[in-house]
């Protein structure tokens, strides 16, 4: 199981296809009222996900064990972010 955990190929894969889904989380999302704002919060989950791949990459050079971690933290932050950007009421922000 760890094996396939540690495998570069899935981790990139499963980062990529999270942020597509995170994405279009964000994007359906309603932003009325938040004028030029929603232009930077819908690509927050974007941002998460390239440090994601970058920290990987980088902690791979480093480190050979253990990599899946920081695909799993990156892929919970990506959630957390498109879940918080979905249920946050932007008519109500000044």
């Amino acid at each position: 199981m760890i094996k396939l955990l540690n495998n570069p190929k899935n981790n990139i894969i499963a980062i990529i296809i999270i942020e597509i889904i995170t994405l279009s989380i964000s994007f359906t999302a309603n932003y009325s009222g938040s004028g030029i704002a929603s232009i930077i919060l819908k690509w927050v989950p974007a941002l998460i996900g390239i440090t994601t791949l970058l920290l990987y990459f980088v902690s791979r050079l480093f480190i050979k064990k253990y990599n899946w971690v920081i695909s799993l933290i990156g892929i919970v932050l990506m959630f957390i972010a498109a879940y918080n950007l979905y249920i946050t009421d932007y008519s109500q922000t000044l």
